[in-house]
């Protein structure tokens, strides 16, 4: 049985209260936060947000980067049975007043005066905000409008609105069922106004669920959370995956000293989109050709056996003694300062998704132990369907569905998928919930073909596919990432 993430907050801090559940780097030092400490800072902000008369079903609204606030607050509005809303701290002005009127945001919480001031600049056009609750005050100090409050003053008025009703808290977190509406994650909107997707608690749930049945994850494991929280992947892991296995989330100081911090962490569990990795690698091959004539030797021997280790994975071959020894070697010379440069030590799995990865960049990571796997899915989906399983890599691939998961390929090639994590539609949008989800099945609108294994190949947007004279469907996509690589452009 699914439970809400409060429900499963409330759960692991009376099991394990004093376990770090989030980690935050400030002034170049990192400061915990216990789970015992978590739940305290979420009881009193939801109940600051009763005193600021947030209701059942009532939308707050988040816009900021990635910090513990972040997660106090969407945790707050969902043990009131509220709905949280997340929104890419980049949006723009027109992006930003349709999404919080469609959403029918009444409380939004922002980061700090950038964020504050777009809001201040669209005020008439977002009528149902009541209240803009900021979580970095640097700056603020001479804003004068009343529904402006500080973070801390709504964790101080939640700490007085406790004493007056001391059960409130837990009596509302009780009344959340797994078929509640816990977020709702805008899609990108290329054709048109971004959709809200209304995932529920067993969408998002079901999909850790699945997940760590094939990649499992303990309450030892460290993630760092830099992606923006108001996508479905990052939701997907710091959230449900979090929440679920218990691991603790490590949010970098700034967006700009992630690798660095990362470095520091040494997560075991890491998903980012390709350009991350891609970085990655061509900052290790500049280092590499800045370095002295014996470090450039001792890698130019070691490299060839790794990739002919990464070669082996892939096509699922036995790896002969020899190799092994030799590998074993060039890892203790090479690969595990590699790794440990970047900060992936300890990897268990380093996902990607979102884009395809280049060969190059897959076979790079493999060649020095790091287990690189591609997902796929979609937010309509809970963010993962499709994932790579250890030791059944395909380049081209994006992996087998988990389990729970049913994958089928329609006649005009479209993708199709079912599971328990396919949403309950689109916010205020019957007709596109009617186009995109029919009998349970969600029509994904990318064009893909399965292989004999399961494994399923993703060609492009149906849309955007090229029909062949024989009837085949052909990616421009395709040629323009063979393109990217070449060492000509």
């Amino acid at each position: 049985m699914s439970k809400t993430f409060p429900q499963l907050l409330i759960e692991r801090a009376y099991n394990n209260g004093s376990q770090v559940a989030l980690r935050e780097k400030e002034f170049g030092i990192w400061n915990e936060i216990t789970y015992e400490a978590f739940l305290d800072k979420v009881k009193n902000f939801s109940l600051g947000l009763v005193s600021l008369g947030l209701k059942r079903e009532d939308k707050l609204a988040i816009i900021g980067d990635n910090r513990p606030e972040w997660v106090i607050s969407e945790l707050a509005a969902q043990s009131l049975g509220g709905i949280s809303v997340g929104i890419y701290q980049e949006s723009l002005s027109a992006e930003l007043s349709y999404i919080i009127d469609n959403c029918d945001a009444t409380i939004i919480v922002a980061e700090d005066q950038e964020q504050v001031d777009k809001l201040l600049e669209i005020k008439d056009s977002i009528p149902k905000v009541r209240t803009i609750i900021y979580y970095d005050s640097r700056g603020m100090r001479g804003y004068r409008e009343d529904f402006l409050l500080e973070f801390n003053e709504v964790l101080e008025m939640g700490r007085s609105y406790q004493s007056g009703q001391p059960d409130l808290f837990s009596e509302e977190v009780d009344k959340g069922s797994e078929d509640d509406v816990a977020i709702l994650s805008y899609t990108s909107g290329t054709t048109g106004n971004p959709k809200g997707t209304m995932l529920t608690y067993r969408n998002l749930i079901d999909m850790a669920k699945n997940l760590s049945e094939i990649d499992p994850l303990t309450d030892k494991d460290e993630y760092v959370s830099f992606l923006p929280l108001a996508w479905i992947g990052e939701q997907m892991m710091t959230l449900a995956m979090g929440l679920y296995n218990g691991m603790t989330i490590n949010f970098p100081e700034e967006p700009a000293t992630v690798l660095e911090d990362l470095r520091e962490i040494g997560p075991q569990v890491m998903f980012s989109p390709p350009r991350i990795y891609e970085d990655m690698v061509s900052r290790f091959q500049v280092r590499v050709q800045d370095s002295g004539w014996l470090k450039r030797k001792i890698y130019n021997w070691c490299k060839p056996i790794g990739e002919k280790v990464a070669k082996a994975h892939f096509e699922n071959t036995p790896v002969s003694t020899g190799t092994k020894i030799l590998y074993k070697i060039a890892d203790y010379l090479m690969f595990s300062a590699i790794r440990d440069h970047f900060g992936l030590l300890k990897i268990k799995r380093a996902y990607t998704g979102g884009a395809p990865l280049g060969p190059d960049v897959f076979e790079f990571f493999h060649s020095i132990g790091v287990n690189v796997k591609s997902i796929y899915g979609q937010t309509e989906v809970a963010g993962i369907s499709i994932v790579h399983r250890d030791g059944d890599i395909k380049l081209d691939s994006v992996g087998i569905p988990i389990p729970g998961t049913e994958v089928k390929i329609s006649e005009e090639g479209e993708i199709r998928i079912k599971s328990s994590s396919v949403c309950k539609g689109y916010y205020k949008n019957e007709k596109s919930t009617a186009e995109t989800i029919q009998d349970g099945w969600l029509h994904t609108g990318d064009a893909g073909r399965l292989d004999e294994e399961g494994h399923l190949y993703i060609i492009d947007r149906i849309k955007d596919v090229i029909r062949l004279d024989t009837g085949e469907m052909f990616s421009p996509q395709f040629i323009e990432n063979k393109l990217k690589f070449s060492s000509f452009i």
